[in-house]
């Protein structure tokens, strides 16, 4: 029985399920899983673009396991193919695999398969334990989308995830009928970006939102990055579902609320929608946890701007992680580097915003954390449910 070995990682949600299908094609192919990339016949390296951290450490991993296998064996696999597909080639000359072109790529790893990749269903769990936060499979993920629409300026994840692709309401009301049947808990509808999801479909994310609450009433509902553009652009009809005390999780990053800013970040300013929508969500729906995102420390911000963001995220939401900008040589936002603040005036900002947050009794966290960290703030989101009565 032939093997496949897939190395630890620093993926995202939606590439951790990515991967849990694609080991799942494997074995019903017929393929064992190796306990160590020596032991297989195919090791995979598993890559991550996520941060300038996860880059590096990524590259770091493809030289690790080329000092364990053959390099014509090794398999280097997701976001820095799409990414930094130059700096892969001047180490890695065998066979490569990108998340953004997965789907026309990924049948080459075994082109006798008797199952094609496309006909494995989608997965709602993670490879192993380790790769969760909090290990609870009553609490389980459906992908409705791979990539993203936007071209924000700053971004990392974009460039290594290609355009968004979204699945059919068909085929996740399927995957979300198997999880009833397992009686799953929560259902958490994620991916890079939800916002825009089925357009290519000509549908949208109420839509699709409305077919997932009229499966059955007996789970609720986690909705992940969910861009304020989708509140722009379906402020009632979704506004409407939202207020369904069985969506108890949403999350919107908005970033920052100055629209000097948002335009250097390559992002629409609808600040102007999300409080009101947050208002109209919280009229019936006092059980919701509604987060965000902040970025801090972004070139030429003022600390009037940063005050002005950290005063409307205390006003319309519970949660909220700030991010200290990371800019890069290869992405649009570089051209701003000029004036980027020292680390440790980036460093303070961030303190001073989580400072902020915490003072006026929300709960914040800073990004780019290691699984610990996050593992002790879903515990602290699990309790604010609690005292919500939300299971």
């Amino acid at each position: 029985m032939p093997s496949v070995f897939f190395s630890e990682d620093d993926m995202c949600t939606t590439q951790k399920l990515q991967i849990a299908r694609v080991q799942d094609w494997f074995i019903v192919n017929g393929w064992d899983v190796a306990d160590t990339a020596a032991a297989a016949d195919m090791p995979i390296c598993l890559t991550c673009n996520g941060w300038k951290l996860l880059t590096t450490n990524s590259f770091n991993r493809i030289s690790q396991m080329q000092k364990q296998v053959s390099k014509d064996a090794l398999v280097v696999f997701g976001c820095l193919n799409d990414a930094h597909p130059k700096k892969v080639a001047e180490v890695h000359s065998g066979k490569t695999i990108s998340n953004a072109n997965i789907d026309s790529q990924i049948d080459s790893l075994i082109p006798d398969a008797k199952i094609k990749f496309a006909d494995v269903p989608h997965s709602s769990e993670f490879r192993t334990k380790e790769d969760y936060r909090v290990y609870d499979l009553t609490k389980q993920f459906v992908n409705i989308a791979n990539g993203c629409t936007f071209n924000c300026s700053f971004c990392h994840h974009k460039p290594g995830l290609g355009d968004r692709r979204s699945r059919t309401i068909d085929d996740i009301v399927e995957q979300v009928k198997r999880l009833v049947k397992f009686n799953v808990r929560i259902v958490v509808l994620t991916g890079m970006e939800t916002s825009f999801y089925g357009q290519e479909h000509g549908t949208n994310f109420a839509e699709m939102l409305k077919a997932v609450l009229a499966v059955d009433d007996s789970f609720e509902v986690h909705i992940a990055q969910f861009q304020p553009q989708g509140v722009h652009k379906m402020f009632d009809e979704l506004g409407e579902l939202l207020q369904s005390k069985r969506v108890t999780d949403f999350q919107l990053p908005i970033q920052t609320t100055s629209n000097r800013l948002l335009k250097m970040m390559k992002r629409a300013d609808r600040t102007d929608k999300v409080g009101p929508f947050v208002e109209k969500i919280r009229e019936k729906n006092t059980r919701i946890i509604i987060r965000t995102d902040l970025i801090v420390g972004w070139p030429t911000e003022t600390m009037e701007e940063l005050e002005d963001s950290l005063a409307f995220a205390v006003k319309y939401f519970d949660e909220i992680a700030v991010y200290e900008i990371e800019l890069d040589p290869d992405l649009p936002a570089w051209k701003y580097q000029k004036d980027e603040y020292p680390v440790e005036e980036r460093r303070r900002r961030v303190l001073y915003a989580k400072n902020y947050i915490e003072r006026h009794g929300r709960m914040a966290h800073c990004g780019q954390q290691d699984d610990a960290t996050m593992e002790e703030v879903e515990l602290k989101r699990q309790e604010m449910r609690l005292s919500r009565g939300v299971a």
